[in-house]
């Protein structure tokens, strides 16, 4: 399939902000992005605007466009939505398939053999296990709110990555654990799961980032 030329914007702006090539909180200007693709303003200025949909990039009033990059609270909160959305996905999906549970187990697999060096490949994977898990889901309006957050996943799972220590060499096991409760076809199970899995994962970033590590306690949340 031929990409459109926003499309292929996109996609490599995409790819620069998850591999690191742009650090998180970056200014960006639309006037050097469309001489760097030697394209349009107006061809860059609607990439641009499907990935801060995404989350990817975001734009303040009077400051500019900018790599977006999470606090604390941001982090814990993308978290706990995440894992609320794909718990109701499964609430609301039949009992996984032996085909779905191969495929998944084939992404741990290579989760087990990933580089510290492939945050992009990582990121990309991370969104197709739970993608995997959310598309069983009969209720659409649930998986479109679902993927209304990649992005911000997208940008959450690659500062774990790429700043806590050792997280990419237990990921496979980490997934796996998550697989094999959503195996047992028992939503509660899983919602459990499927909590812990985020919550943790955003704590861990949480602790990683300056001056937050009283949100990572739980401190000043509301009640």
């Amino acid at each position: 399939m031929i990409k459109t030329v926003v499309e292929q914007i996109r996609l490599e702006l995409r790819r620069r902000v998850l591999v690191g090539t742009w650090s998180l909180g970056t200014r960006l200007f639309e006037e050097e992005i469309a001489q760097d693709f030697d394209v349009s303003r107006s061809a860059v200025r609607e990439a641009v605007r499907l990935l801060e949909q995404e989350g990817l990039l975001v734009r303040t009033p009077h400051r500019g466009l900018y790599v977006a990059s999470p606090s604390g609270r941001d982090t814990l909160e993308v978290a706990q939505m995440r894992a609320i959305l794909e718990a109701s996905a499964v609430r609301y999906s039949p009992p996984p398939t032996a085909a779905t549970l191969r495929e998944l187990e084939r992404i741990c697999q290579r989760f087990d053999v990933i580089r510290d060096s492939d945050h992009l490949e990582a990121v990309n994977l991370d969104r197709t296990f739970h993608g995997l898990i959310a598309a069983e889901s009969v209720n659409r309006l649930l998986l479109l709110k679902f993927h209304e957050l990649d992005g911000h996943i997208a940008i959450f799972f690659h500062w774990v990555t790429a700043h806590v220590p050792g997280r990419l060499e237990d990921i496979g096991a980490r997934h796996r654990a998550l697989m094999d409760a959503y195996a047992q076809g028992d939503p509660e199970i899983f919602r459990g799961a499927v909590t812990q899995h985020y919550e943790e994962a955003a704590a861990e970033l949480v602790r990683h980032l300056p001056h937050e590590g009283q949100v990572a306690r739980g401190e000043g949340q509301p009640g």
